[in-house]
This record gives C-alpha cells, structure tokens and sequence, in this order.
C-alpha cells in the first residue's frame, strides 16, 4: 500500500524523463529495497528512472522517504548531485541521486545489472 501511494505523489510531483545511467556505482539489495554506493570503476554503472520535479517542495518528502535527517547521524541515505547520462541521445543533466551512507550488511546482494527492476 506505500508503494502504491508514493507511486501516485511522484506522479503528481514529476515527470519520467526516460532512462539513465551513472558511472562509478553499484548497486545492492538490502532486503526489500536497494542501497546505491560509489565505486572507484568507471565500468560500473547503475542504471534508473529519471524524474524532472514539478514541484520543488516534494524534495522534502523524498527526503524523509529516503531517511534522510531522521534519527542520528550517519543518515542510512545522502543526496548528492551527480551526472546521469542517456544513452539514446547521448546527453547528460546534473541529477539528485541518493546514495546509501551506512556499511553495506555481508547479507546483501550486489545486482550485478545495475538495473534493481532487472537484476
């Protein structure tokens, strides 16, 4: 029932660009959800959803979705601005991306994709 409602405010709050991609990440899943880390391999790639934000102030909500400032720091997740690139048209644009900040558990698994919808 959450996904189903975060799925209508992003509607609301956004509009699906297409499909990208950053360089020197990898992806992990950590039960039921992922954890995106740096990596210092330009070869590893994670790919996803990008979003052009309709409205500014749900950033906010993403935010306390993501955990960010609950509870003590080190927040489990970090916003930083990164470059995603398309490659249909080989463009890229600035992105806020959330990246796991805590120590990836020994019991999650590296999806070896990139792609956490197509591991």
């Amino acid at each position: 029932m959450l996904l189903i409602l975060w799925q209508k405010k992003i509607a609301k709050n956004a509009i699906l660009v297409g499909l990208g991609y950053i360089k020197k990440a990898k992806l992990f899943q950590i039960d039921w959800y992922p954890a995106l880390i740096e990596s210092t391999d330009e070869n590893d790639l994670v790919i996803g959803d990008v979003y052009r934000l309709n409205n500014h102030d749900f950033l906010a909500e993403l935010d306390e979705y993501e955990n960010i400032g609950i509870g003590t720091p080190p927040f489990e997740y970090r916003r930083e601005k990164k470059k995603v690139f398309f490659e249909e048209e080989n463009e890229t644009v600035d992105c806020w991306i959330y990246f796991y900040n805590w120590p990836i558990p020994e019991r999650a698994s590296l999806i070896e994709s990139g792609d956490f919808l197509n591991p």
